[in-house]
Parts: C-alpha cells; sequence; structure tokens
C-alpha cells in the first residue's frame, strides 16, 4: 500500500493490522512527507493543544488523504496519525 496526499506519495506502508476501526502499520516514508513532519508531530502530541490555524488548510481536508491499495484502486482515509518510529495509524473514510 502507498499514502498520498494530494497527488504526492509519502511512503510505502507494511505490517498492516486492524484494531476496531483503526488501522495500524509502518510506513517506509518518501522525502516529499518532510514538509508534514511538524503537522504530524503535533498530531499525535497527546500534550499539545492541536492549533488548526497553524497549517495548511489543505492538509485539514480528510478528503485530501488516500491510500493506494496492492491492487492499485484509492481508498479515502481520515487524516493518519504517523509517528516518529514511523508507526502510521488511520481510519478509512
Amino acid at each position: 500500500m502507498k499514502l498520498y496526499f494530494l497527488n504526492e506519495f509519502l511512503g510505502d506502508i507494511r505490517n498492516i493490522s486492524v484494531e476496531g476501526m483503526w488501522i495500524n502499520a509502518r510506513i517506509t516514508p518518501s522525502k516529499n512527507i518532510e514538509k508534514f513532519n511538524d503537522f504530524f508531530a503535533a498530531i499525535v502530541d497527546e500534550e499539545n493543544d492541536f492549533e488548526e490555524t497553524n497549517y495548511n488548510e489543505e492538509w485539514l481536508d480528510d478528503s485530501n488523504w488516500y491510500i493506494i491499495d496492492n491492487e492499485n484502486r484509492k481508498k479515502g482515509i481520515y487524516i493518519p496519525a504517523v509517528y516518529p518510529d514511523k508507526e502510521i495509524n488511520w481510519r478509512w473514510r
């Protein structure tokens, strides 16, 4: 599987498991993901009050995030949580 934001490839996803509505996996990031590092750090920081106004409006739009599965089908997701250790969690839209 592959993670995309709009038409930008952000990384390969592997080691997928399902826990309720959440999908958990590992991501091998592409260089394109670097500009999102602060955004993802803020999303996963439970001690931080996430300030939407600090981030690009397009990044906050769930319809811009999706996964291409192994059969090349595009599947919409809600904004993913990408952790510094390269764990990724998401829910399907």
